[in-house]
């Protein structure tokens, strides 16, 4: 149902009611490192290709995220509880014809396929799938923002390990800088690739490799599944940060 506004208006499974754009608010915390292409390659989904950083290396971005509010702003009183997650994430291009570093990005469409979402709460799972497709799945997770920074541990879920993963991403020493910029994500959802677009703001930190207090255990079978490394090409943090989640849009093969 579309509203006075322009907004979509949809009930899930679970009863709860939310609009899209979604109004979202959270802390993140999370690394990019490389990993090799062929094991990405397998995993991504026709018309996506890994993101090339070098000759047979693409990247994965892990990052954990501890929601403030999901919904339920001035606009929307039916919003979800709050809920910690954690995404594995492809950096992708879609409708390149090359294969090298950087030349996708001549005639291609950057994004992220979103690999691994699990969740701390059942809606949270309902919200995901059924309004963008994205994989999510309840898993033991605790996503903190301490004053070190933010930690994040998964426990279970599809790889069903202890501490699948461990992220630790310290508090940088320098202010944030004020950002806005637009990210868009790629799933799978009734067999159609989706794009789904995010406008993101807040004062976040990206560095370059790592650093003191960065920190990243992954279990054997998603490290071996996509071929990760553990050095971090960047790291980011953000305690304040804010975004709007639109409708997904199905993309063309």
């Amino acid at each position: 149902m579309t509203t006075g506004d322009g907004r979509t208006r949809r009930r899930l499974s679970t009863g709860h009611v939310i609009e899209l754009p979604l109004e979202l608010s959270f802390a993140m915390g999370g690394m990019t490192v490389p990993a090799r292409r062929s094991r990405l390659e397998a995993v991504l989904p026709e018309g996506l290709s890994s993101l090339a950083m070098a000759p047979g290396v693409g990247c994965v971005a892990l990052v954990g995220i501890q929601y403030h509010r999901v919904g339920g702003g001035d606009r929307d009183e039916t919003g979800l509880e709050p809920y910690d997650e954690f995404a594995v994430i492809i950096p992708a291009v879609h409708g390149s014809r090359a294969d090298l570093p950087l030349a996708q990005l001549a005639d291609g469409e950057i994004g992220g396929y979103v690999h691994w979402l699990p969740v701390t709460t059942d809606p949270s799972v309902a919200l995901g799938r059924e309004c963008w497709g994205y994989p999510k799945e309840r898993a033991d997770i605790t996503v903190t923002d301490g004053p070190d920074g933010i930690r994040a541990v998964v426990d279970g879920g599809r790889y069903d390990e202890r501490e699948t993963v461990r992220l630790e991403v310290a508090r940088p020493r320098r202010s944030p800088r004020a950002r806005d910029w637009t990210m868009a994500s790629f799933t799978r959802k009734d067999g159609d690739l989706l794009r789904t677009t995010a406008r993101i703001e807040g004062e976040v930190a990206i560095g370059i490799g790592p650093s003191v207090g960065t920190r990243l255990e992954v279990a054997g079978a998603l490290a071996r599944e996509l071929g990760l490394w553990r050095r971090p090409i960047t790291r980011l943090y953000g305690s304040d940060v804010r975004a709007r989640l639109f409708e997904g849009e199905r993309v063309p093969e």
